[in-house]
């Protein structure tokens, strides 16, 4: 049996791992819609742009079409790499709760052993526990993130249909 210090050591992380994911997948969400948007806006207006180009040809508008569409692109890109950097944040972040749990963990069982009160079958044993405990946290960490994601992904987007359906 464990003393006190793990079970709150493994407490505190698992808690600490739950608020950490939760608030930043939150926070990060923001930055998925905007780059749903400007994925949209960009799919609408390359349709607009085909099926009127015989308009667009006629009155000489190429560069400004092509201008337009730049910038939507510029914009998606801005989305895309805010996306992928909130994300490498929530990963990196979500590991170094981990870390910081086992290190603190180990740092008390290597102070126990060094006292005498352990031995270093029980040091196992505590990295075992607390690693069993960090894997099914980064499957549900992915799992929640994944479903907030999808979530995010099937809001209606403009004129109210699915971010996901490009509509003909």
């Amino acid at each position: 049996s464990v003393g006190f210090e793990y079970t709150a050591i493994c407490c505190l992380t698992t808690a600490s791992y739950i608020a950490f994911t939760y608030s930043v997948t939150v926070w990060r969400t923001q930055f998925r819609k905007m780059m749903n948007k400007a994925d949209n806006e960009i799919g609408f207006k390359s349709f607009d742009t085909l099926i009127n180009y015989e308009t667009v040809k006629y009155f000489n508008n190429e560069k400004y079409e092509g201008d337009n569409y730049s910038k939507l692109l510029a914009k998606f890109e801005q989305g895309s790499l805010k996306t992928q950097s909130s994300l490498s944040l929530l990963n990196s972040g979500q590991q170094i709760i981990i870390t910081l749990g086992i290190t603190a963990s180990m740092y008390l069982a290597v102070n126990q052993i060094l006292s005498g009160n352990m031995s270093v079958g029980d040091l196992v044993m505590i990295n075992l526990l607390l690693i069993q405990v960090a894997q099914p946290l980064n499957f549900l960490g992915s799992i929640y993130r994944d479903i907030q994601q999808s979530h995010t992904d099937m809001r209606p987007g403009r004129n109210g249909h699915s971010a996901l359906i490009p509509l003909l």
